[in-house]
């Protein structure tokens, strides 16, 4: 069975010419050659459609009603389905990170931001993370941790069964005295308001906004929209990046995400640019703060992925640096959106952001 017109394989980005077999999964509806997934290893008898990708497969074995799904269906995908994870998790095991792990990155956020009652636990002074988390399970030891995770800043993420329970045990770590708990804060949307005439005064833009937009009925409205960021475009107009609070988001989309400015009526999109390091190509922070820069490690291209600034780059070769190391289809620069690892990052943003609707 070929995959639609408009599916394409999620490693190489072609379409189904037939020549491969094509794996798609049951649940995630994701699919591409079998070749390109590194599931070359999989029997004759594991059709293209009895497939669950690793995260999707993970998901149905640890819940029941997921497997009872599966199970309603032929027991040829049941079958096909523990032979694909065994497959999968054997490539996996041999030859490191694929294009499914980097798939599983986005989809382990999604899952834990529709938990929202999160608690982020860090140390006043110095402490190990494996310390830290003895001491809240000791501390916690009569309230159910659902789940948790370190963060790459050291940092402790634990989810809990509900709002009352969370905020009891973030009153009882405050009690404590050298453990700061606070709850997971979703941010501020960011909006791209394009194409606005260059004559127009960049000083008296949000009171513009504000007027013409019949916003002044938002309590403090002139203190809930700022300029982050300004961008020259086509005819000689300029797209303006604006910081704004989700009341304010939720206004401007039911006017059909359009602003009235003095010169017409300009077209608003959510933006969701990644912070990314031009040092060592990490998403997250600025070169600025890059602890890789401070230890003096040598800053890897966004073009080419040499070991140089990606501004002094004279290379036609575009080589992302971050799918390379992934193991994945690496022909694009770090930014492009062909790459699974950005595009990933940009959906974290998306799913973090309190829109206000």
């Amino acid at each position: 069975m070929g995959s639609p017109v408009d599916e394409l394989c999620l490693v190489c980005h072609e379409r189904d010419d037939g020549k491969v077999k094509w794996l798609k999964c049951l649940k995630c509806k994701l699919g591409g050659h079998s070749t390109c997934m590194r599931m070359t290893g999989l029997k004759s008898n594991a059709s293209e459609v009895n497939w669950v990708c690793d995260p999707c497969a993970l998901v149905i074995k640890s819940e029941v009603h997921l497997r009872e799904e599966i199970n309603v269906m032929t027991d040829g995908v049941t079958l096909a389905v523990e032979e694909a994870v065994s497959a999968q998790s054997g490539q996996v095991e041999k030859d490191g990170m694929n294009w499914a792990e980097v798939v599983s990155r986005c989809r382990k956020r999604k899952r834990t931001q529709k938990n929202k009652n999160l608690l982020i636990i860090k140390a006043k002074g110095s402490k190990k993370a494996v310390d830290m988390k003895k001491e809240v399970e000791e501390l916690l030891s009569d309230v159910q941790i659902m789940d948790s995770k370190f963060t790459n800043k050291g940092n402790i993420v634990i989810n809990l069964e509900s709002e009352e329970k969370r905020n009891a045990a973030q009153n009882k770590l405050h009690e404590v005295g050298n453990l700061i708990a606070s709850n997971g804060k979703r941010w501020d949307p960011k909006i791209m308001v394009c194409n606005v005439a260059r004559n127009e005064d960049k000083e008296s833009l949000i009171e513009e906004i504000i007027v013409r937009n019949n916003l002044e009925s938002i309590d403090g409205v002139i203190n809930k929209i700022k300029i982050v960021s300004e961008r020259p475009a086509a005819g000689g107009t300029v797209h303006y990046v604006l910081k704004c609070d989700p009341e304010v988001r939720a206004r401007i989309h039911g006017m059909n995400d359009k602003l009235k400015l003095k010169w017409g009526v300009h077209q608003v999109y959510d933006h969701y640019f990644p912070l990314l390091c031009y040092h060592c190509l990490k998403f997250g922070h600025k070169s600025d703060s890059c602890q890789c820069k401070v230890k003096g490690h040598a800053p890897h291209c966004y073009k080419c992925a040499g070991q140089h600034e990606g501004r002094s780059c004279q290379s036609d070769v575009r080589k992302c640096f971050n799918c390379a190391a992934s193991k994945c289809q690496s022909e694009h620069s770090v930014s492009s959106l062909s790459c699974p690892i950005f595009t990933s990052e940009v959906n974290r943003i998306r799913l973090n952001t309190n829109h206000g609707f």
